[in-house]
């Protein structure tokens, strides 16, 4: 049995606690472009990027949520694996 967390959002949207810019776009109502703009500005706070050339933000999704007012909840979701 696996257990993992995620962020529940308003409306039942279902997010990572870490997010990339592409994940946050349709909560926020905004281009994946945009967001990655904001973050690169310093409006929307981001974790440090991994390594390599090529690393996308991280966005922390509760901290995200509580700067724009959205309500959440952290929520585990379990997964069994069977042995058949």
């Amino acid at each position: 049995m696996n257990a993992a967390l995620f962020v529940r959002a308003t409306g039942g949207i279902d997010l990572p606690l870490v997010c990339s810019p592409s994940q946050v776009a349709p909560l926020l109502g905004r281009s994946d472009h945009a967001i990655r703009d904001d973050c690169m500005a310093g409006v929307i706070p981001t974790l440090p990027r991994a390594g390599g050339s090529g690393a996308h933000h991280r966005i922390a999704t509760a901290r995200l949520l509580d700067q724009i007012g959205i309500p959440y909840e952290i929520v585990a979701s379990e997964t069994v694996a069977s042995c058949v």
